[in-house]
């Protein structure tokens, strides 16, 4: 997924309320452009006060990541050729 698309996509999503999920069905094909993908989701989220909470990728695809990326649990999607993040917002945490 081309950067800029990527952020157009975090702008429409965070002007949104509650929590967000956002989906990327063009799942980067080499280790560097999926961590450089999922820093920038954790980064957006810091910026607009959501929280990343999780994320579910396709572990077959990617067998090299762990359980988690910083702090933020990874689950394994399948075989699901997505990329999904999500978000909190802090007002709605534990809600």
């Amino acid at each position: 997924m081309a950067t800029a698309n990527f952020e157009q996509d975090f702008d429409k999503a965070f002007s949104l309320a509650n929590n967000t999920i956002l989906t990327v069905t063009e799942v980067p094909e080499r280790e560097e452009e999926l961590l450089k993908l999922l820093e920038r989701a954790m980064l957006r989220g810091f910026d607009n006060h959501a929280r990343l909470t999780e994320i579910h990728l396709p572990m077959e695809r990617f067998p090299f990541m762990d359980s988690k990326f910083w702090h933020v649990p990874i689950e394994d999607c399948g075989k699901s050729p997505v990329l999904r993040f999500f978000f909190e917002h802090p007002e709605t945490e534990g809600n």
